[in-house]
C-alpha cells in the first residue's frame, strides 16, 4: 500500500494548487480582548486557489488535525548582512507520521516526506507592530491557534476564511542559528542573498 494515499498531510502539501495560489505572506490575528485563540493566516495572491488548497485538508478531516500530521514552525533570524526576518515552515510531522505508519503497517521514507514542506519568508516592517510577538503571547495563553487561508481583497484588506481553518495545538518557535543542513527546518536556510532585503 502506498504511503502517499494514507496521509492527509501529503495530499495537502503536494497539492499543485499551492503554486498557482502563490503563498505571498503570513499574517497573524487575535481577538480584540484576547478571549479566543489567535490565527495564523496563510495569505494567498489567488484567493480561490488558496481555498482549494485548504479544502484538500478540510474535506478529509474538517477543521481538526486529529493525528497531528501537520508540523508548523517559525524560524526567526536572517543570514549575516540581511535584515531581520523569519521563515514559516509547514511540513509533515515525522514522529506522528512514523507512529501512524507503524500502526497501519505502512513503510514510509521520512526524508522524502519532509521535502513536501512549504516555506514563506517574512520581513517585518521597521517601526510597525510586531505581529509575530503578539501571536506568540496569545498562543502561550490559549495553547492553540487556527491555521487559515487568507485572501487579499481588492481594497487591500485581508479576509480570513475561518471556515476552512485548521485548529492546531503545536507550533515550533526556533532560531535560525540553531538550524543545521540536516535539520527538519533546514528549508529556512535557503535564503538566496540576491533576493533577501539587505540591512
Amino acid at each position: 500500500m502506498e504511503a502517499g494515499v494514507q496521509f492527509a498531510v501529503t495530499k495537502f502539501l503536494t497539492n499543485p494548487t499551492w503554486d498557482s495560489a502563490e503563498w505571498v505572506a503570513t499574517t497573524f490575528r487575535w481577538h480584540p480582548t484576547g478571549d479566543a485563540p489567535p490565527i495564523m493566516g496563510i495569505v494567498f495572491e489567488m484567493g480561490n486557489e488558496g481555498k482549494a488548497v485548504f479544502e484538500t485538508w478540510t474535506k478529509e478531516y474538517g477543521n481538526q488535525d486529529p493525528t497531528s500530521e501537520l508540523r508548523i514552525s517559525i524560524v526567526e533570524g536572517s543570514p549575516e548582512g540581511q535584515r531581520y526576518g523569519y521563515s514559516v515552515h509547514i511540513c509533515p510531522d515525522p514522529e506522528t507520521i512514523l507512529a501512524r505508519a507503524t500502526m497501519d503497517g505502512v513503510v514510509v521514507d521520512l526524508s522524502k516526506m519532509v521535502r513536501f514542506g512549504r516555506v514563506n519568508r517574512m520581513y517585518p516592517i521597521p517601526g510597525q507592530p510586531n505581529l509575530l510577538k503578539r501571536f506568540q503571547r496569545e498562543f502561550a495563553k490559549h495553547k492553540e491557534y487556527l491555521l487559515a487561508p487568507v485572501t487579499k481583497r481588492d481594497d487591500g484588506q485581508l479576509w480570513v476564511d475561518v471556515e476552512l481553518g485548521i485548529v492546531k495545538k503545536t507550533v515550533h518557535f526556533r532560531d535560525l542559528k540553531d538550524i543545521t543542513e540536516s535539520d527538519i527546518d533546514a528549508a529556512a536556510l535557503a535564503l538566496p542573498a540576491l533576493i533577501t532585503p539587505p540591512v
